[in-house]
């Protein structure tokens, strides 16, 4: 009688489990990760690229107006069409360096970065963006071309991801992709200048 039993539990347990109807699926995908935009929006910013205390890339937010360096003008020549921020601005942002609340913080410009009065012009290539600099590309280190590369990079694309070349009055280094993650300066095919 107890064996009777004991097999009618475990088959009145099992019913519900196996006679509900419901058929088993496959993974149903939801799309990709949700993504949160920083502030400023990426219509008035401009992303600069920096060094941490402990020598990794940060990326910084800054409204178009609050570049940081004496002499910007705000208004329409500020950005490009649609409000975003013209290349030639974020690097001139980036060559004068980190705004007082950035230096607070402890980011810095790596030292062999040229001076403010080395004026970058830009223009788009079948392989990405051509960054002239009015400055020698010798002693550039690569955490100074990361943060150039991860500027103009991020200047041109909201993603950051076209190939960026570094020109000087010296040669003209091999095209590099921004690699934001902490501690990677930028992935180039050759640093050394050419």
């Amino acid at each position: 009688m107890r064996v009777c039993l004991r097999t009618v539990a475990v088959c009145a347990a099992w019913l519900p489990l196996t006679a509900c109807g419901i058929q088993e699926t496959d993974v149903v995908g939801a799309g990709s990760a949700a993504t949160v935009d920083v502030l400023p929006a990426r219509q008035v910013r401009m992303l600069l690229f920096f060094l941490s205390p402990d020598g990794v890339l940060m990326p910084v937010p800054r409204s178009v107006g609050e570049s940081g360096f004496a002499g910007e003008q705000q208004g329409p020549d500020s950005s490009e069409e649609g409000g975003r921020p013209a290349t030639e601005k974020a690097v001139a942002a980036l060559l004068a360096g980190p705004n007082e609340a950035e230096k607070r913080a402890g980011l810095v410009n790596e030292t062999s970065l040229p001076a403010l009065n080395a004026p970058a012009r830009t223009r788009t290539t079948a392989n990405g963006v051509e960054v002239t600099l009015a400055a020698p590309l010798d002693g550039l280190t690569r955490p100074a071309e990361g943060q150039l590369v991860c500027t103009v990079a991020f200047a041109e694309n909201v993603d950051g991801t076209p190939m960026v070349t570094l020109r000087g009055t010296d040669g003209t280094r091999a095209p590099a992709r921004c690699d934001p993650r902490p501690g990677v300066a930028s992935s180039a095919a050759g640093s050394a200048p050419r």
